[in-house]
């Protein structure tokens, strides 16, 4: 991999992590485009570390928020219950982690399915149409003051979202912010509850990377592996900030008709 293609590579991935159009699907349809047929553990690694960086900076207020009531429920546990009860923050992190569970469980028991699933294209592309639908209907979702918080509930349902975003070409933050306008989020709350969320999916990832690393893997030199931790959380920061603002405006059609174009794309490529 040349300095040039991890610099492309990590924007693609800092963009298509946080934009509603599937990090997953973007990478596989650019590795066969570029003759990457597997990608670096090493770099996958790097770029992920890039990508929780920017999550980290936009929401450091959210993430003190929490650091602190996992210290109160760490400190108190016998007062759990009561804290989750009072506390915003325990609340949060308490629907963070029940959030995370059905991207858990479908990992661990269908990893070795899913990842055969990013050897085609043409099954991201499709993704990529049906991640487009989501998006319209997430549109047309009529704009009202929904609820503060996520229920526990919520919460679970949105992780379900998450959990089927897995497949490439799904996107993650366009399901999950769908699944939490439909469960009554008004849009903002709802989008940054995914982000949210996705802290420790990446973290999650990461470990599985990691892992993979441990058990060996082919090196990179130094100015690859900076270029695409320095790309990818560059652009993560400014496609969250970029989201959040058109999430505001009610603009999630946008990137349904760009899913649609590409996902047709590729499609008439292969019928070709």
């Amino acid at each position: 991999m040349t300095v040039a293609q991890a610099i492309l590579l990590g924007i693609i991935q800092g963009v298509t992590e946080f934009l509603p159009v599937s990090s997953s699907g973007h990478l596989v349809l650019l590795s066969r485009l570029f003759g990457l047929q597997e990608q670096s553990i090493v770099f996958e690694v790097t770029v992920h570390v890039g990508t929780l960086l920017a999550v980290l900076v936009v929401f450091q207020d959210e993430v003190k928020l929490l650091l602190v009531s996992l210290l109160k429920l760490v400190r108190s546990p016998r007062r759990a219950g009561e804290l989750v009860k009072q506390d915003a923050g325990c609340r949060l992190l308490v629907a963070l982690v029940v959030g995370t569970i059905p991207a858990v469980v479908v990992a661990l028991l269908f990893k070795e399915q899913v990842e055969r699933l990013f050897a085609s294209s043409l099954f991201a592309a499709v993704m990529l149409l049906v991640t487009g639908c989501i998006l319209h209907a997430a549109d047309r979702r009529p704009s009202a003051a929904g609820k503060l918080e996520p229920s526990l509930l919520d919460a679970f349902l949105i992780g379900c979202g998450q959990a089927a975003a897995i497949l490439p070409g799904l996107s993650r933050s366009g399901t999950t912010i769908t699944v939490g306008l439909f469960r009554g989020l008004d849009r903002e709350r709802a989008a940054r509850f995914s982000f949210l969320l996705s802290v420790p999916a990446i973290l999650g990832a990461l470990v599985l990377a990691l892992m993979d690393l441990w058990a060996g893997a082919e090196p990179l030199s130094a100015g690859v592996l900076v270029a695409g931790l320095f790309s990818a959380a560059v652009t993560g920061y400014l496609a969250i900030r970029f989201f959040l603002a058109l999430v505001r405006r009610g603009k999630l059609v946008w990137f349904a008709y760009y899913t649609w174009f590409v996902g047709a794309v590729i499609i008439a490529v292969h019928m070709l």
